[in-house]
């Protein structure tokens, strides 16, 4: 972890200290203003590791608001947040994260209800990890002996093409225009 008290201390001109209200301001303007202060700041690298590595919550650190970055976790933004910053999940984000993913599966299963029940709902239910419903259970059915039945005509159509084929060259025997050959006196 760098030493960034010392560091400060020893670099004058620095943004914080010049004006330090904006970096701890209750104000999301007056971080965000003073986030662009940071980005000329010769210290920015070492600010925001230190603030990484002391997993800092508050106040504008190296041109990143912790405040407003702290404020997102425990939420599916917060969730999104961490991914897209190829972070790993906090606990909080990821199980608000899972309930607003069960929330919606919940939901897309209600409009499948609606419906009398479907294969997405069948499979609504797998994903929720209990047991499908009758109505769900019974489309599934539905929907194999439908794709069973499709099989069996195209494979009944394959074996009549089959067999036309072949009733064709039987009835074709040899082709025209060749002579048996005559047999040498």
């Amino acid at each position: 972890m760098t030493d960034l008290p010392r560091l400060a201390a020893n670099t004058p001109g620095l943004p914080c200290r010049l004006d330090p209200e904006p970096f701890y301001s209750p104000d999301a303007t007056e971080r965000s203003y003073a986030a662009k202060q940071c980005h000329r700041c010769p210290l920015l690298l070492d600010c925001m590791s230190y603030a990484l590595a002391a997993d800092e919550r508050h106040g504008v650190w190296g041109g990143v608001d912790f405040a407003a970055r702290a404020a997102g976790c425990g939420t599916e933004r917060g969730y999104w947040t961490h991914h897209s910053r190829h972070e790993a999940q906090c606990e909080a984000c990821q199980a608000a994260h899972d309930e607003a993913v069960e929330a919606d599966r919940r939901r897309r299963l209600g409009a499948a209800h609606a419906g009398g029940g479907s294969v997405r709902g069948y499979w609504l239910h797998r994903r929720l990890n209990e047991e499908a419903c009758v109505p769900c259970k019974r489309a599934v059915a539905a929907k194999s002996a439908e794709r069973r039945a499709r099989e069996r005509e195209a494979c009944d159509r394959a074996r009549a093409d089959w067999d036309a084929r072949k009733v064709a060259e039987e009835l074709r025997g040899a082709p025209g225009g060749v002579h048996a050959l005559a047999a040498a006196a």
